[in-house]
């Protein structure tokens, strides 16, 4: 996907703010599916034992 079939394919210019602990996979894939770029921190990979 180049970046201007990107940009044609979002409802609204916006993406979506990577948030420590709140962020997760279902999050991210929600907001995809509402037309805007979702965001996932590194930092919220890690295993839960940590």
């Amino acid at each position: 996907m180049t970046l201007e079939q990107l940009k044609a394919s979002l409802r609204i210019p916006v993406i979506a703010a990577p948030l420590f602990i709140v962020s997760n996979p279902d999050l991210v894939i929600a907001q995809c599916k509402a037309g805007i770029v979702g965001s996932f921190p590194a930092l919220n990979a890690r295993p839960i034992e940590v």
